[in-house]
């Protein structure tokens, strides 16, 4: 399965791996995310939109961690909520099939080595090939 498995062996995301492993609805709401074709989760802006949120709100610093090839910067809950925004959260929790109080912390704990996982050469990858990643990891979870 490529990127799910090298996920679910991280040892980053602790008890984030096994709740992956028992919900894959969680990993597919977390790409429809970062997915510009797929706008169930936070529109379509992708991960050149989180980008842009977080640059906003001035964290660009973290998520250019998540992008790099260095360690990860950790984002706490209260973080990602002020970037993603309650709607975002909500239809995040809505489809990963989680309570609403639980998204900002499995996002803050999920979001860092995911996207770590899909940039492995350290810079943000082409839209066209991003998607071809999600594509293949979606298939993946028999989506």
């Amino acid at each position: 399965m490529g990127m799910l498995d090298e996920l679910l062996r991280s040892k980053n995301l602790g008890n984030i791996a096994s709740m992956v492993a028992k919900n894959p609805q969680i990993l597919a709401a977390a790409l429809a995310l970062l997915s510009t074709k797929d706008s169930s989760v936070g529109g379509s802006g992708g991960l050149g939109g989180l980008a842009t949120a977080f640059q906003g709100k001035g964290l660009e610093d973290v998520l250019s961690s998540w992008v790099s090839t260095g360690a990860n910067k950790s984002i706490s809950p209260s973080q990602l909520e002020s970037i993603l925004g309650s709607d975002s959260l909500d239809q995040f929790a809505q489809k990963a099939g989680i309570g609403a109080g639980d998204a900002s912390s499995v996002l803050a704990s999920l979001l860092p080595e995911l996207i770590n996982q899909m940039t492995p050469r350290g810079s943000m990858p082409e839209t066209s090939s991003l998607e071809s990643t999600l594509g293949g990891t979606l298939s993946s979870l028999g989506r």
